[in-house]
């Protein structure tokens, strides 16, 4: 469709090339009302911008540079030289107007001249009443143009609830006001003007429509043209208004009027188109359709993500509320004022090229953002090519940015943002440069909690590493982890031919990016990362955690007084995150020196014909816990590996209990498991819960779970604790009770106070260690106390 730039005068001039003559204008009566009129305050707002615009831009106040005033485009069908438009019926009214005062004041008002046949087919009154002004010209002397004009004999009383008639009566006041505020008017310099055809001072594109009958389908398919002024219309009016030179060039500012109606309008229907089809697709199985997005809805969605940036970036976050208490926000109109245009902000020109730059970099390229995203981003782990997303939804950011209420995360923000950098035209990065700057810059954030009053700084930072490929001391991610960056920065231009290796460790589910836990040594570093790989399979975790506990203790302290240690779960992955990438890589090698012998030692067995990563995680458990019980020596750590029931198989792998590292950490007593990751989740005692599973205890004894109070293992009315040395009993005041206590006592070990007694020696003035495997002397007490008392309903 090729368009034609006109102006309302040279619509009815005589066609050139295959511009289709033009001898009357009639607004479709499938068109709404006019609407510019309404006494809304949106409406309001804009009507006095827009009639201050074009009256200045014909009375020679408003500085429209060589350009003009470009009022976007018209678009409809003519037939039998008659337009009718399909868009641009607001505008065409308004200059219908502004053309009829100017020649009324100037007194070159001709009936016969083909632009006064204006006409609207919505209703037969507002068709009259166009005709009427065409020969009643205002005089000169008139007050307020509806005054005057409701005060004329050819002016019908019925006219008066004609919607129409109402709002153009209201315009030509709007008109008539802002040629007061003009600076002496001179009516027939501005008909001179209206009337140039070269140096147009409003102009606009006009794209005419062939073979669409009478416009009804198109008109249909373009229903947001049918509702009252959107949002998005009244900020666009807004910002073209706000941005005018000279703070945008005159060229930059009709780049900008023509491009939010074409082809920033394109880049976003076509995800208006991509949602319609699958809600389609959603409805015809009987689904529920995804979020609704519109154009209006993703200029909006997405131009906020664009004001919030600057506000970061000016160092304002506080300017989007419009009271010191914070609940009230601005709206995104006058957000938009304060980033783009307010002449106290000093950043406003920055944050134009920025404005700019973020729609035109997805339209000059020649590739949709969808498909350039594809390039660069994947999500999942799925081998060498662009780089995985951990943990976004999918690789399009701006995608997501427009296509959902909730918007982006701030991890999200901050690498939309850094591809922006990196597109920046005159400073992108090749694309080595630019893999590897996003790659940090994804290890840095992704999994990272983002605080939201640090984003300025954030934003900083990403300027230096993704625009200058700079990571100092000066960065504002959390320093350790930056640190380690700049090391495996060192390690891969020393050593590239292990950049697939790093690259496959950084991208593994559990690790994120973050390689604190592992040896940055270019000799065993791509063996180990394959092995890991192997071992940190989902459905390995529960052997990988118990193998790793046998080559030393890994546990992480969590705080509460070192009473809290974490371990891995047999199922969070969070729980291996935090083990592995929480801290410094001094921090870390409690966990590093453990996991790289144990990496070594699988890659040896696997060598060595171990059928699976699996197979040797089991036999390195099973060696070194036979090696234990022939020299007895059952400490927590022993109970860990030999029994999965002590094991943490829900919540973050978190452990209670007394724990000092000089004395070979966690005691007997006490030592629990949090079924959870906060202190309001149910608890176990290891030791207890590794007896009922080993010992298949489900019939005879509770499960040793609780909440707030520790209810231990009950049998009957028989309950047990575990004890530094046994296992207590508590046995309720009854006779036969105790005679049952008395009598399973009787073929135990025991102290004075009826503790059951676990063999335990001292060795170097250490902390006495079991001697004799208590789970399975909790499992032979607990079935002789079952034979001795009375039935029980296990409670599980």
């Amino acid at each position: 469709m090729k368009g034609h730039l006109t102006t309302f005068l040279g619509l009815f001039d005589d066609p050139v090339d295959d511009q289709p003559a033009i001898t009357g204008i009639e607004i479709p009566i499938i068109q709404r009302d006019y609407a510019q009129g309404r006494p809304d305050d949106e409406t309001l707002a804009i009507r006095r911008r827009f009639a201050k615009a074009v009256v200045g831009a014909a009375y020679g106040a408003l500085d429209v540079g060589g350009t003009g005033l470009g009022l976007d485009f018209v678009y409809g069908g003519v037939h039998n030289g008659v337009l009718q438009p399909l868009d641009g019926q607001q505008r065409l009214t308004t200059l219908y107007l502004l053309h009829w005062y100017v020649a009324s004041r100037a007194g070159v008002l001709e009936p016969s001249d083909p632009w006064l046949r204006f006409s609207y087919a919505t209703r037969p009154s507002a068709r009259y009443f166009t005709a009427a002004l065409r020969d009643r010209p205002l005089p000169g002397v008139a007050g307020l143009p509806s005054e005057w004009i409701a005060d004329q004999p050819w002016y019908l009383y019925p006219w008066q609830d004609d919607p129409t008639i109402a709002s153009m009566l209201v315009m030509l006041d709007a008109i008539h006001q802002a040629v007061l505020e003009t600076v002496a008017p001179d009516a027939a310099a501005a008909w001179t003007r209206l009337s140039d055809r070269t140096h147009p001072p409003i102009w606009f594109l006009f794209l005419p429509v062939a073979d669409l009958g009478r416009g009804e389908d198109l008109y249909l398919k373009m229903n947001s043209r049918g509702r009252p002024l959107t949002k998005f219309e009244v900020l666009k009016a807004d910002l073209e208004d706000a941005l005018r030179p000279p703070l945008l060039s005159p060229e930059q500012h009709a780049h900008l009027t023509v491009s939010f109606d074409l082809a920033w309008t394109d880049l976003f229907w076509e995800y208006e188109k991509a949602w319609r089809k699958a809600a389609e697709a959603a409805a015809e199985v009987g689904a529920k359709p995804p979020p609704a997005v519109t154009v209006d809805g993703a200029f909006m969605r997405y131009l906020g993500f664009l004001v919030e940036v600057c506000e970061w970036r000016d160092g304002k976050p506080g300017r989007r509320w419009s009271d010191p208490q914070e609940t009230h926000e601005r709206t995104l109109e006058e957000r938009s004022r304060l980033a783009f245009a307010d002449p106290r902000n000093m950043h406003a020109e920055r944050n134009r090229e920025l404005l700019l730059h973020a729609f035109d970099t997805w339209c000059t390229s020649g590739a949709h953002p969808a498909k350039e995203f594809l390039q660069l981003f994947r999500v999942g782990h799925v081998g060498t090519g662009p780089l995985p997303l951990l943990v976004s939804a999918g690789p399009d950011l701006v995608g997501i940015c427009v296509g959902s209420e909730a918007g982006l995360t701030l991890p999200e923000v901050l690498m939309l943002y850094g591809v922006l950098v990196a597109r920046r035209r005159g400073h992108q990065p090749t694309k080595a440069d630019l893999n590897r700057r996003l790659r940090t810059l994804r290890n840095l954030v992704e999994t990272a909690v983002i605080q939201r009053k640090r984003m300025p700084d954030y934003l900083r930072t990403v300027d230096q590493l993704v625009g200058e490929g700079v990571l100092d001391e000066s960065q504002s991610f959390n320093a350790d982890w930056a640190a380690d960056q700049r090391r495996v920065w060192a390690l891969l231009d020393d050593h590239p031919d292990v950049t697939e290796a790093v690259h496959a460790l950084e991208d593994d589910a559990i690790v994120r990016g973050r390689l604190l836990a592992f040896d940055l040594d270019a000799t065993t570093l791509p063996g180990r990362a394959a092995t890991f790989a192997s071992v940190a399979e989902p459905g390995l975790r529960d052997v990988l955690g118990a193998a790793l506990l046998t080559r030393g203790d890994y546990s992480r302290d969590v705080g509460w007084d070192h009473t809290k240690r974490q371990l891995g779960s047999s199922q969070l992955d969070e729980s291996w995150r935090e083990i592995l990438t929480t801290g410094s890589r001094d921090q870390l090698a409690r966990v590093r020196r453990p996991l790289m012998v144990l990496l070594d030692d699988v890659d040896r067995r696997l060598a060595a014909g171990a059928a699976s990563a699996a197979d040797a995680l089991r036999a390195i458990s099973c060696e070194w816990c036979g090696e234990r019980e022939a020299r007895a020596h059952f400490d927590w750590r022993y109970y860990l590996v030999r029994y999965p029931g002590a094991r943490s198989a829900v919540g973050q792998g978190y452990f209670h209990g007394a724990y000092d590292e000089s004395t070979g950490g966690f005691g007997y007593a006490d030592f629990h498991i949090l079924h959870g990751n906060h202190y309001s989740a149910y608890f176990s005692d290891a030791l207890l819960l590794a007896a009922w599973t080993e010992g298949r205890l489900q019939d005879v004894a509770s499960k040793p779970r609780w909440y707030r109070v520790n209810t231990g293992m009950a049998v009957g009315r028989v309950a047990l604790w575990c004890a530094e040395d046994g296992f207590d009993l508590e046995v309720p005041d009854d006779a036969d009770a105790e005679a049952v206590a008395t009598r399973v006592r009787a073929s135990y070990r025991t102290n004075d106070d009826g503790r059951v007694l676990v063999e335990q020696r001292t060795v170097d003035g250490e902390p006495p260690v079991d001697s004799e495997d208590r789970v399975q002397l909790c499992i032979r007490l607990v079935r002789d106390l079952a034979t001795s008392v009375e039935p029980m309903n296990p409670v599980e």
